[in-house]
């Protein structure tokens, strides 16, 4: 089988799967216990956010783990904004953690405002500052759309937010960019920095939210007060030792050029077998966005899947949803959204099995529209 779905989540590495492995069955113990075998799983947990940190380009104090950026996007919404009577300011490219919680808000009474895409897929700059005012709380923006891939340039629109407005908090959901784009996160001027873990060979149910040294940002779970009082429960110890040793593994055997070559391979491919690549903005190199003319992308997924390749048809979340929100707001009719495909790579995809995956998707298009025919 080759799995070509890597936005949606990675196998985890065997390292990562070992770490929490031991974590579980030898070092156990409850972290915020005080005595000796107690303090050395607190320690683990705490030599785990110094790698993550390290390898993130930020401070250890500035990590707080949690379930996923899930939790971490709608943290910052609930609880990270100054200005409760602010209003917010959102791409049209957000993940559904963003922009159904923003949707939340604005449900309630909350001024919540677009900025458009432009037809690269990247976020219209000049549109989204236009939209910030005086009264902005927070502006959030994905770092790396995990529809095409496409990078917005997170520290332009921080600067231009903060020359703006300079009280306003900004937010960046770095599911799809974290660690693969080599910018350390100390760059980017932001407050807020959200990621999961399953995205780079660590389990799913862990990640993190940055939260930039000396702002303050409210609990989100009263208790015990464990991670720094913000994020109250015992911690998972065997998911966050697995987070770091995914990091690790990642950071050492990944290859953004090798990876990003593979990318332009397939899109070359595609391209000459008469197919189109939806995003032509800077990309990260993991993902495209192919569009499959007369195919519709849920019929082809799944007779590629008899055939040994897994592909996606957009976010993993909006499985069950009709449509792609994303796409459409890069102008694309829904004619032409329900004959795409996503394809998303990770550091062990290799060039041959990229492009014999590409061949057999392409024979299938061809079969699928030869049925059509007849």
């Amino acid at each position: 089988m080759i799995y070509l779905d890597n936005a949606a989540t990675t196998k985890v590495f065997k390292v990562s799967a070992q770490a929490a492995s031991y974590a579980m069955l030898e070092n156990y113990f409850n972290p915020n216990a005080t005595y000796g075998s107690a303090v050395k799983a607190n320690e683990c947990i705490e030599r785990s956010r110094s790698d993550i940190a390290h390898a993130a380009g930020a401070k250890s104090n500035e990590l707080i783990f949690t379930s996923g950026a899930t939790e971490s996007n709608n943290w910052v919404f609930n609880y990270g904004r100054k200005n409760k009577k602010g209003n917010i300011v959102i791409t049209a490219g957000e993940h559904a953690s963003v922009y159904e919680t923003a949707m939340r808000f604005k449900s309630s009474g909350t001024d919540v405002r677009i900025a458009p895409l432009t037809s690269q897929g990247n976020v219209d700059l000049q549109a989204l500052i236009s939209l910030v005012d005086d009264n902005t709380s927070l502006v959030s923006a994905i770092h790396v759309s995990n529809e095409t891939g496409v990078i917005n340039p997170i520290k332009a629109i921080s600067e231009a937010v903060r020359r703006k407005n300079p009280k306003t908090l900004i937010h960046c959901d770095g599911v799809q960019g974290f660690l693969k784009l080599g910018e350390p996160l100390s760059d980017l001027d932001v407050d807020y920095y959200s990621a999961s873990a399953h995205k780079l060979g660590a389990p799913k149910g862990i990640g993190l939210l940055y939260v930039r040294d000396g702002l303050n940002i409210a609990p989100m779970l009263c208790g015990g007060g464990q991670e720094h009082g913000l994020r109250s429960g015992t911690q998972n110890t065997p998911y966050i030792a697995a987070f770091a040793a995914a990091v690790k593994q990642f950071v050492d055997t990944a290859d953004r050029t090798a990876t990003a070559n593979i990318r332009n391979e397939l899109c070359k491919f595609f391209i000459s077998n008469g197919c189109e690549i939806i995003g032509d903005g800077e990309n990260s190199g993991y993902i495209l966005s192919v569009f499959i003319p007369d195919v519709k992308a849920e019929i082809l997924q799944n007779i590629v899947h008899d055939d040994g390749v897994i592909v996606g048809k957009g976010a993993a979340c909006s499985g069950t949803k009709r449509g792609n929100r994303v796409l459409s707001a890069m102008k694309i009719p829904d004619t032409k959204i329900e004959c795409c495909i996503r394809i998303s790579l990770f550091s062990d995809t290799n060039s041959e099995d990229a492009i014999r995956a590409a061949n057999i998707i392409v024979d299938a298009a061809k079969k699928i529209r030869s049925a059509h025919v007849k």
